[in-house]
């Protein structure tokens, strides 16, 4: 699989939902890395997963953390600060409803992805949870999913640690880039 280039990154707009911990949080951190202007949100999160945030702030990338209620709060904000929306990265929390997890966010985040030039979704999913694609999305969207087992690692709390978290964010990220541009709906499953 070939890698990404930064510059197929560089000055885009990533929302990672869910993105404080593990696969989104490796995903939100590469993106950063790649050039991309990056937003994760989250619902709750511990007080390590906050230091961990803001860590990644404190690596000198572009990186912004929202804590957040309601889907259209979160996407009017991003809205406000760049005023357009590339990239969306769906990590549905475990035990929710992918289904409706999915839908909310996408149905928010169309209007202010509909008209940039390649607009892309993942969704992120772990092996428990049934695979889900939103179905009404304009023709120039691209949508895929990753379902990854759900591996816990021994020293969560740390940023870097032994895990299948950057192996699952490189999936992301190729589904991201130019490379992956004629897959849609595909579904990886991941080890």
């Amino acid at each position: 699989m070939p890698a990404p280039t930064v510059h197929g990154f560089a000055e885009k707009v990533a929302l990672v939902v869910n993105g404080s911990d593990g696969i989104g949080r490796a995903a939100a951190l590469q993106l950063a890395l790649q050039g991309c202007y990056v937003i994760v949100s989250y619902e709750k999160t511990s007080e390590n997963q906050v230091n961990a945030l803001e860590e990644l702030k404190s690596l000198g990338t572009l990186a912004s953390a929202f804590q957040f209620s309601d889907p259209k709060s979160l996407i009017n904000e991003i809205n406000n600060l760049f005023g357009r929306l590339d990239l969306l990265i769906n990590c549905v929390s475990a035990g929710a409803d992918a289904q409706i997890q999915i839908e909310t966010i996408t149905i928010e985040a169309l209007e202010i992805m509909k008209f940039r030039p390649k607009p892309s979704i993942v969704n992120v999913l772990s092996e428990n949870q049934p695979v889900y694609f939103y179905q009404q999305l304009p023709n120039n969207f691209r949508q895929n999913c990753v379902v990854a087992k759900a591996k816990k690692s021994p020293l969560e709390h740390e940023l870097f640690s032994l895990n299948n978290f950057d192996d699952v964010a490189r999936v992301i990220l190729f589904f991201l880039s130019s490379e992956a541009k004629a897959l849609n709906n595909q579904v990886l499953f991941t080890d």
